[in-house]
């Protein structure tokens, strides 16, 4: 339910913001910001009640910060093979 109502407020946000700008990338942008700076607010609201569920947290972060890793370091090697390539063909 929470998320929902999460979803709910940035959307509010957005449209309101498409409504006073009529720039839909924009409106986007901040329905985005929002949403995400609501989540970390809950996050930090519900901190005390985490604070006895330190495992049940830990690993989650552990593997999506390895994924995070695993990605930044394929993605940079495809980009300095790609720079590479386009280089060689000039």
């Amino acid at each position: 339910m929470k998320l929902l109502t999460t979803l709910l407020i940035a959307a509010l946000a957005a449209l309101a913001v498409y409504s006073a700008r009529r720039r839909i990338f924009f409106a986007l942008k901040t329905g985005a910001v929002v949403y995400i700076v609501l989540l970390f607010g809950r996050l930090l609201l519900s901190a005390g009640s985490l604070a006895d569920r330190w495992e049940d947290l830990i690993w989650p972060v552990f593997f999506l910060l390895l994924a995070w890793v695993i990605l930044w370091r394929v993605s940079t090697t495809y980009a300095e093979r790609r720079a590479r390539k386009s280089q060689n063909r000039i």
